[in-house]
């Protein structure tokens, strides 16, 4: 019995075959026997991989950006804490004068 031939590049399963497949779970995947079966699967794969990549790049670039936010704004805080207690420091000098 022929089977079908693949379809831009994914492979099709016989209709008997297919009815049988979708009524029960994926155990594990189907092997790949024809080269550019495995050369689209080995593409769409790293092009998924090449996404995540993006996106992990674009969410670590925002902490960056956050995290100097951060820094900047504890560093203005150190700076005004240091100038009340200066300002603190003087008023009990003033005080005890």
């Amino acid at each position: 019995m022929a089977h079908p031939q693949p379809q831009h590049g994914q492979p099709q399963a016989p209709p008997a075959e297919a009815g049988r497949r979708s009524r029960r779970p994926h155990r594990r995947p189907h092997a790949l026997t024809h080269p550019q079966d495995v050369i689209a699967l080995v593409l769409r794969q790293v092009d998924a991989v090449n996404a995540t990549k993006d996106e992990l790049t674009i969410a670590l670039k925002g902490l960056m950006d956050l995290t100097k936010q951060l820094a900047q704004a504890y560093a203005a805080q150190v700076q005004a804490i240091q100038g009340l207690q200066g300002r603190v420091k003087a008023l009990e000098e003033k005080v005890e004068q």
